[in-house]
């Protein structure tokens, strides 16, 4: 799919529009597409991107529009400013937490959780505002049988993040799926590197299937508190019965990390106007369109 920065004609506001590439366009695309959207759609929690409306254009392309956010993913994030301390890492976490406890909530698995899918934003003169996005994998695990892709669709996602049962069997994978992902996106905040470092797609799966990882800490050039290093390696376990069973006892976990740690406003105003220039931002440079 295609990214573009448009106009709402009749809201008169910015929104980012995906629109399915026309080479794209089979019957699994475009029911994946459908998907994503009509799950999203169902979420409401200010942490999740907001989806406006969603339909076929003129030229018959399905299309969905969404908000737009002035931010960066946390992939952007550590690439261009490096390892992030302790205290932002469990806020960051702590969000992204609160997006998926909705989805969760609702029987929706996202199983996708990368920090290319999660934008770090400024919002309203709000900043450091987690939005997860892309919830283009997601499955529903309870409530009404919907149609499961995964079968077609199993080459899709990111190995790097993905926890061991979504590698030998996708159809199985539930939310501690999810949480397995946000402890390997955690890592990566506190330490700018991969979980695994390997140079092939095929070494990198047996490493998801049988290596231990790493402690945050030995990798971090910041003194990781026991408590956060020692949820990341809970949260990364290969059995899913030894991981935190629900995503709100990591979010409770991080709560009480951040009572005693917390990230200020004073050190997230600081960050922001020492870093960000928004109008000058690569995430600006969209192409146009209206619609």
């Amino acid at each position: 799919s295609n990214v573009y920065l448009a106009e709402h004609r009749l809201l008169k506001r910015p929104v980012a529009l995906k629109v399915l590439k026309p080479q794209a366009s089979s019957d699994e695309w475009i029911a994946r597409f459908e998907r994503e959207v009509q799950s999203t759609s169902l979420l409401r929690h200010p942490n999740t991107i907001t989806i406006y409306e969603y339909g076929r254009g003129p030229n018959g392309l399905f299309y969905y529009a969404m908000e737009y956010l002035e931010g960066l993913s946390l992939a952007d994030l550590v690439e261009r400013y490096g390892p992030v301390p302790p205290a932002r890492t469990a806020y960051i976490l702590r969000q992204a937490c609160a997006s998926l406890w909705e989805a969760h909530s609702c029987g929706l698995v996202h199983r996708d959780i990368k920090p290319q899918n999660i934008m770090l934003c400024e919002i309203s003169g709000e900043r450091d505002v987690v939005k997860v996005l892309d919830f283009g994998l997601v499955k529903q695990v309870s409530g009404v049988a919907t149609r499961d892709l995964t079968g077609a669709m199993r080459i899709l996602g990111t190995p790097l993040y993905m926890s061991p049962e979504r590698i030998r069997n996708p159809a199985d994978a539930d939310a501690r799926a999810d949480i397995y992902a946000l402890g390997a996106v955690g890592f990566h905040l506190l330490t700018g590197r991969r979980l695994f470092e390997t140079e092939t797609e095929h070494d990198l799966t047996y490493h998801v299937l049988h290596e231990e990882p790493r402690l945050a800490s030995d990798c971090s050039p910041f003194a990781v508190p026991a408590e956060l290093d020692a949820l990341i390696g809970r949260c990364l376990e290969k059995d899913p019965a030894a991981r935190p069973q629900s995503i709100a006892a990591v979010a409770g976990a991080l709560d009480a990390l951040l009572v005693h740690a917390p990230w200020t406003r004073r050190q997230i105003d600081a960050w922001w106007e020492k870093n960000w220039v928004a109008a000058d931002s690569p995430e600006r440079r969209f192409s146009t369109t209206r619609y």
